[in-house]
């Protein structure tokens, strides 16, 4: 969620008119690690969206993040078929101050499908120096996570070029502040493109937050991890 919120085997087909190898299609997780930023979609937003970040749902806006997904190994969080990713978002730009640290775990299930989970870092500032590689998830445990339960799990939709996935309506959390909240996220990965939005509602209806406020954060790939 805002802050104030996969080494698996290539897929390889055959292309059925040709009998040609079709072109790599990298597991969920994978595709996301790299570097990306929403500077186009900043660049082209009309001016009433780019106002300040605002608590619940006060008026339409979107600001500029910039993001990296690193591969990280967490065997006491992720089993040996999972892949975690772990992100860290940056508002403004790649030196700008943190917004997000998430650890998403992409988990393969018996029939084929795939789940992600999510899950916040109750002591984020520990991480906010690591990346790809870091032995700092080694001994990471459950315990360092705020977890949200099987009920919150994204089903994972492949498509032709990325992957879709959205929170069940299902999810359903206590947040710190003690009020109930049903948390929504949709995420959408297209090639080099990539789009996120999610929000929480509270029981009486309003907005407990909605990030961003206007349409979803759209990210352009900008290169590998860092």
């Amino acid at each position: 969620m805002h802050k104030g919120w996969f080494t698996a085997l290539l897929a390889l087909g055959l292309t059925a008119c040709a009998g040609l190898p079709a072109p790599q299609v990298l597991p969920p997780g994978q595709a996301l690690v790299g570097r990306w930023d929403n500077q186009a979609q900043i660049k082209a937003a009309p001016a009433e969206l780019l106002r300040a970040p605002a608590a619940g749902n006060a008026y339409p806006w979107v600001d500029a993040q910039s993001a990296q997904f690193f591969e990280v190994r967490v065997p006491k969080v992720a089993g040996p078929k999972d892949q975690a990713i772990y992100l860290i978002w940056r508002s403004g730009n790649e030196t700008g101050p943190i917004s997000r640290q998430r650890l998403w775990v992409f988990r393969p299930q018996a029939n084929g499908h795939t789940l992600m989970d999510f899950y916040a870092f109750k002591n984020p500032e520990a991480f906010a120096a690591e990346g790809q590689g870091s032995a700092a998830f080694q001994t990471l445990t459950l315990e360092d996570l705020t977890a949200y339960g099987p009920a919150c799990s994204l089903p994972v939709v492949k498509t032709t070029t990325g992957w879709t996935a959205s929170i069940p309506a299902t999810c359903s959390i206590i947040a710190r502040s003690g009020r109930k909240m049903t948390l929504s996220a949709n995420l959408s990965l297209d090639g080099d493109r990539f789009s996120y939005q999610e929000h929480g509602v509270l029981e009486t209806g309003f907005y407990a937050f909605k990030v961003p406020g206007g349409p979803a954060y759209q990210f352009n790939k900008k290169g590998p991890a860092s």
